[in-house]
């Protein structure tokens, strides 16, 4: 039976803007996308207000999720603190390799298997919502993750899992499906897309807010094949984590690919540093120009 995705739902957020020297809240507004009006109203001042360093701003964002919810025996009662995301990709190209992003067939892949996810993001970046924050869904399974041993197949209760409609390299897809059939998908359906990345980028910025354990960098950023590398291959050597600000692997120094737009004090306020760190990181200045597609090295 095809299933009914609700309309879409807008879930108005914050976040916290703390200002640094020479901010307008023009550029603040361009920064989060919002208007200056719209800051204003949120912070019970006017567009005319004098700004000053260390002021802290609330930034309103509009965070658009589609209910998708699957059936509550898919899930379990959360009863530990959730500290980590994990990333997943998910398609239905072993049985449809010419269609493989049908929503309706990957919903009931979920339902017929028994796992599940908090969310999954589609092709054009929309959200979908398929499990509440607060239970445990069945992402994770067995496996284990350095630097958290106690966490040893516990992640479903430690974590929140995200799938990206995606698929992986033919040697990363081998156990779901045939060579004939892996190269029967189109070429433009395998991998990632941008818009996967700007939607996974916002949707982690409103887990981060609602579950403040979680920090943006690779020790509670994780992907499934990192967790389980016997048993899985996703997100897969095709998701390129610096397009979320992180290294490539756990070991590495966090990257940020400056985005049009970028500041180098929003960019250090992303990470939970100052502009002065990044910018000795990286061997400039706090005022040198920053360019589009420049790669920032984020201090621990």
């Amino acid at each position: 039976m095809p299933l009914s995705v609700s309309a879409e739902e807008k879930d108005l957020q914050t976040t916290i803007h703390i200002v640094e020297e020479g901010e307008y809240l023009s550029v603040i507004a361009q920064e989060y996308d919002v208007t200056m009006e719209e800051i204003a109203e949120a912070n019970d001042m006017e567009t005319t207000d004098y700004l000053y360093v260390g002021q802290e701003l609330v930034i309103p964002v509009e965070e658009e999720i589609m209910d998708l919810s699957l059936p509550l025996e898919h899930s379990e009662e959360r009863t530990k603190e959730v500290t980590h995301v994990m990333t997943h990709f998910t398609s239905n190209a072993a049985l449809t390799p010419q269609n493989p992003y049908s929503v309706n067939d990957i919903y009931d892949n979920f339902v017929d298997y028994g796992v599940s996810a908090h969310y999954m993001i589609g092709r054009d970046g929309e959200i979908y919502q398929l499990v509440d924050e607060d239970r445990a869904a069945f992402h994770a399974g067995e496996g284990s993750l350095s630097g958290f041993p106690e966490y040893d197949n516990d992640m479903n209760q430690r974590s929140i899992g995200i799938e990206l409609l995606a698929v992986g390299t033919e040697e990363e897809m081998a156990s779901m499906m045939s060579t004939e059939a892996y190269h029967s998908i189109d070429s433009s359906d395998i991998g990632y897309t941008e818009d996967q990345y700007k939607a996974l980028d916002e949707l982690l910025e409103g887990i981060e807010q609602r579950n403040p354990d979680v920090q943006r960098d690779r020790d509670h950023i994780v992907g499934h094949d990192e967790y389980a590398p016997d048993r899985k291959t996703d997100p897969g050597s095709l998701f390129n984590w610096a397009e979320i600000g992180l290294s490539e692997t756990r070991d590495d120094t966090q990257v940020h690919t400056v985005k049009e737009g970028d500041y180098l004090w929003g960019i250090a306020n992303e990470y939970g540093t100052t502009a002065e760190a990044v910018a000795e990181a990286n061997d400039m200045d706090t005022q040198d120009p920053l360019w589009v597609g420049e790669e920032l090295e984020i201090p621990e």
